[in-house]
């Protein structure tokens, strides 16, 4: 098969990752290319050499390009990923004989008005367009948004939950008395980053904890989280470090795994933690939750709840035992549900077939 996908950027996120491990995966067998649309292209250089990658950029001139992309090419199958992408490639491969695809990454939650009626927007021009489209949800809770929310008919709709490459080395959990808390991820709202600030406040209150925090990702509210933590008075324990291409040191210093969203379609940081043997706090939200089992591969507590958080936090600090029997199961359900050979097999096949 010739596979396109096209997505709007290859910058450092879940949906992003995931197409790397996807295409890195499926150019062992097929002919694949990528085209992105904004200038961001860190995850460039960690794509197979195989890989054909081009910009087409996001302009009045877009669809025309990718017009003239797929008469080049002549593509099996077209495969968008992500609001501008999905939109402009959709309506671009209408008339192609290629099999189209869609994956949606994230649920919607209404933030403001503004993001109301864009969501309205993209709404009516992605049933307009899409008639010929399967779209591929990546959560049982994302594919109840798509059903509901985009109205799309059940016969187009798939469930294909997010994998991630076994290709890195299982890390343990560190023995050092200082317990790493680690957060990775956007600095943005829909991550909650205060509620887990407030958690380190919390702790620090107490007698004889030893933690600090590392925060790996960049965003908008990232001079906002750094002037709440000096105003917390816990700057000295929290390292904001930036965005960074290879994570997987972070996780190989970590104690404890935090992801506090207040939204999640999925969350691949999980994923990566459950890899890592890292063990696992989150919030108990859609996404993240079928993939935790409370209490059995990792714990769950109620978004921007911080003292529960806390909690949790300062039980997995007391109990090395329950640390490491968390870490042990989560990497059990990575090996077990979430290995990419066996989602790109999946993919495939509904290429195929579909």
């Amino acid at each position: 098969m010739t596979i396109i996908h096209i997505i709007t950027s290859l910058g450092i996120g879940g949906a992003e990752k995931l197409l790397v491990n996807v295409v890195n995966e499926q150019v062992k067998q097929h002919s694949v290319h990528i085209i992105y649309l904004k200038p961001i292209k860190d995850l460039v250089p960690v794509l197979d050499a195989n890989i054909k990658v081009k910009q087409i950029p996001l302009n009045f001139l877009t669809v025309s390009r990718l017009k003239k992309y797929y008469k080049t090419v002549k593509p099996t199958v077209i495969h968008t990923h992500l609001g501008h992408a999905d939109l402009l490639g959709i309506w671009s491969a209408r008339n192609q004989k290629a099999n189209i695809f869609c994956t949606m990454h994230n649920i919607y939650f209404k933030k403001n008005f503004l993001d109301a009626i864009f969501f309205k927007c993209y709404t009516y021009l992605f049933l307009k367009i899409s008639k010929n489209c399967k779209v591929i949800s990546i959560s049982k809770s994302v594919e109840e948004h798509v059903l509901k929310k985009l109205k799309l008919p059940q016969n187009r709709s798939f469930l294909l939950y997010n994998a991630i490459p076994n290709s890195i080395k299982a890390y343990k959990t560190t023995k050092n008395k200082t317990i790493n808390l680690l957060f990775i991820g956007r600095l943005e709202k829909q991550k909650s980053i205060p509620t887990f600030l407030k958690a380190i406040y919390q702790l620090k209150q107490q007698q004889n904890v030893n933690i600090t925090a590392t925060i790996v990702g960049d965003g908008s509210l990232k001079k906002e989280l750094e002037t709440l933590a000096k105003k917390l008075q816990i700057k000295h324990l929290v390292n904001f470090v930036g965005k960074q291409e290879d994570t997987n040191p972070f996780y190989n210093n970590a104690g404890i795994f935090i992801l506090p969203s207040i939204w999640e379609g999925f969350g691949i940081v999980l994923l990566e933690a459950f890899r890592a043997k890292v063990p696992i706090i989150a919030s108990n939200i859609e996404g993240p939750s079928e993939l935790i089992n409370h209490n059995v591969n990792g714990l769950l507590f109620e978004p921007e709840n911080h003292i529960e958080l806390a909690n949790h936090i300062l039980l997995l600090i007391n109990n090395s035992s329950l640390r490491e029997r968390l870490a042990q199961k989560g990497f059990s359900t990575f090996t077990e549900k979430f290995q990419i050979n066996t989602y790109v097999k999946k993919l495939n096949e509904l290429y195929e077939h579909f």
